[in-house]
C-alpha cells in the first residue's frame, strides 16, 4: 500500500497495521467485490492490484474477476512477504506480488484486463499523474477500478475528532481524506492527456452507514501507528490522543454510539 519515496504512507506498515488492513478488508469487502463483479471484463486473462497490502485485494480481484493470473504491486517489503505467504497459505500460484512503487514508471508487470486500487490514491500527493500512468498499463478492452472515500463523518465526538486529525495528517502530507470528492476530475484529467486512448466509463457515489464497533477497531489499530508519524507527534497533543485512544475503543468494545456516515466514490476507465 504505501506509494512511492515522495509520498509518505503514515498508516504503517507494521503488524499493528497489517491486522487493521486485514479488518479493513472484512469491513469493506462487499462494496469492493460488487464493484468488480459489475465491471470486471469477462475472462480477464491477467488482473493487477495496485498498491495490494498484505494481499487481502489482490486475492480478492483475482476470486471475483476469475482472472488468468494476478499480479500485486506493493511498495512495502514487510506486506509483499505477507502477501506472498497469503497466497501460498490460501493455495493460490496465479496469484504473484512484485515489490514496486505504484508512482513510479515503468511499472514491472505486463499489461492488463483489469487494473484495480482501492484507498490507493487518497495516498498520493500527485495523484493525477499517478491514475494516468496506471492507464497505460490497459490493454484494448481493458478497465481500470477506482474506489475512494469522499465522505466520512459521525456526530459521535470521538469518531469526528478522529476523522478531523487524520484529515489534517494526510493534509500535511499533500493528501486527502475526501480524495473520492475529486475522483471523477482526476480520472477525467487522466483521459484527456493526448494519445492516451482512454474514457471514463462510470463514476459514482455510494452511501453506507459502516459497522461502528468495527470502524473503532480500525481506528484505534490505525492510530497506535500514525501517532509516530513526525507530524502527528509535533502536532498533536498526546494527552488528547490517549484519552480519543480510549474513547474509541469503548466504542469498538459496544459502547453505544452515533453513527458513521461514508461515501465511496467509484470510477471506471476503460480503453475501448
Amino acid at each position: 500500500m504505501p506509494p512511492g519515496d515522495g509520498d509518505v504512507y503514515t498508516f504503517g506498515t507494521n503488524p499493528t497495521a497489517a491486522a487493521r488492513l486485514a479488518l479493513l478488508a472484512d469491513v469493506y469487502e462487499a462494496g469492493t467485490r460488487a464493484l468488480l463483479a459489475r465491471w470486471c471484463p469477462p475472462a480477464p486473462e491477467h488482473a493487477v492490484d495496485l498498491g495490494c497490502g498484505p494481499g487481502h485485494t489482490a486475492l480478492l480481484l483475482h476470486r471475483v474477476s476469475g482472472a488468468r493470473r494476478t499480479t500485486g504491486v506493493e511498495r512495502s517489503p514487510e506486506y509483499v512477504h505477507a502477501a506472498r505467504a497469503l497466497a501460498a497459505e490460501l493455495a493460490q500460484p496465479d496469484v504473484t506480488v512484485v515489490e514496486a512503487d505504484v508512482t513510479q514508471e515503468p511499472l514491472p508487470v505486463d499489461e492488463a484486463d483489469v487494473v484495480h486500487a482501492r484507498f490507493l490514491v487518497t495516498h498520493l500527493a500527485a495523484p493525477r499523474a499517478a491514475v494516468r500512468a496506471w492507464g497505460g498499463l490497459l490493454r484494448p478492452g481493458g478497465r481500470m477500478l477506482l474506489q475512494e472515500v469522499s465522505r466520512l463523518v459521525s456526530r459521535e465526538p470521538a469518531l469526528g475528532r478522529y476523522y478531523e486529525l487524520v484529515a489534517e495528517l494526510q493534509a500535511y502530507h499533500g493528501q486527502a481524506l475526501d480524495i473520492g470528492e475529486a475522483l471523477p476530475a482526476i480520472a477525467a484529467d487522466a483521459v484527456a492527456a493526448p494519445g492516451t486512448g482512454l474514457v471514463v466509463e462510470h463514476t459514482a457515489t455510494r452511501s453506507w452507514f459502516p459497522p461502528v464497533a468495527a470502524m473503532a477497531t480500525l481506528h484505534v489499530l490505525n492510530l497506535q501507528t500514525w501517532r509516530g508519524d513526525h507530524y502527528a507527534a509535533r502536532a498533536f497533543d498526546p494527552d488528547e490522543l490517549d484519552a480519543l485512544a480510549q474513547a474509541l475503543a469503548a466504542i469498538a468494545h459496544g459502547r453505544p454510539s452515533e453513527p458513521i456516515e461514508q461515501d465511496l466514490a467509484e470510477v471506471v476507465v476503460s480503453r475501448p
